[in-house]
């Protein structure tokens, strides 16, 4: 998740979710935990395992989308092959007055359109931090199938690991036609109101969760588009890395639904409350 002084996220933790921290709520359940990257969760399929990633590939699946979230640089360096390029100015609002917000669906219909996705493609997309989340929330939000989007396990460097091919040209992509039907009662929640953030920090039932690097949360660092520099007083925090194996063989993946649900009961946020993501 970025540019999260600017973006209110409010799931139920029994419902649908967005960004990072918010998809793993999805994904964690009440099962025993299993080995990492088998990670013992309520809804597997919002994730894909490098294996699985590169046997469509090797097949040439032609319903599948490769979509990479990082800086310009670092795609034509290296990335996954046949997979497109998607970046932060791209998905956020340039007429907006403030800084960082999410981009109209007019403008994610023709970005998607442009680099050849369409209705029926299903979404495999990756970054080096939390940016294919935020991918992912818009794309939810606007009413793209969240069944038709799957966030790459262990990302790049996972990819890697397994010692998987990886490109440095652009694939040619022929323009398609893309539409979101818009933001319906499903998806509603996936974007709240200052209004709606206000009332949580007074509700024992709600949770407001700060997910940034610690320096951001004591106001040490501001990101690029930050309007000012702390938190919101009364919030609950944990960074949004604590979420991902921190080293060996899985650094980088996903921890077991056991793991996650063990971080949040720990600071509060348990699946009897709403919660409200920055």
């Amino acid at each position: 998740m970025v540019q999260v002084n600017h973006y209110y996220s409010k799931i139920l933790v029994e419902g649908l979710t967005l960004p990072l921290v918010s998809v793993l709520i999805l994904l964690i359940s009440g099962q025993l935990a299993w080995a990492i990257p088998n990670g013992g969760y309520a809804r597997p399929e919002l994730l894909i395992q490098p294996e699985e990633l590169n046997t469509l590939i090797d097949r040439k699946d032609s319903n599948v989308r490769i979509v990479d979230i990082r800086e310009k640089a670092k795609y034509l360096a290296s990335h996954i092959p046949e997979a497109v390029h998607i970046w932060r100015p791209d998905i956020v609002d340039p007429n907006h007055p403030l800084p960082g917000m999410m981009a109209p669906k007019e403008q994610m219909e023709e970005l998607m359109g442009r680099l050849g996705v369409s209705n029926k493609h299903t979404l495999v997309i990756y970054s080096d931090g939390p940016d294919h989340a935020r991918l992912w929330w818009i794309l939810a939000y606007y009413g793209f199938p969240i069944s038709q989007m799957k966030l790459l396990d262990g990302g790049l460097d996972g990819w890697k690991a397994k010692g998987y091919s990886t490109e440095m040209i652009p694939p040619q992509v022929i323009q398609a036609s893309f539409r979101l039907p818009g933001k319906a009662s499903p998806t509603e929640h996936l974007l709240c109101t200052l209004p709606e953030v206000k009332d949580a920090l007074k509700n024992p039932k709600k949770v407001v969760l700060d997910v940034r690097a610690p320096k951001e949360y004591i106001g040490e660092e501001m990101l690029k588009d930050a309007v000012k520099p702390g938190r919101i007083p009364g919030v609950v925090w944990i960074e949004w890395r604590e979420v991902l194996v921190k080293e060996g063989s899985n650094k980088g993946y996903w921890k077991s639904s056991e793991d996650i649900k063990k971080l949040f009961s720990n600071i509060g946020v348990t699946p009897d409350k709403e919660i409200y993501i920055y």
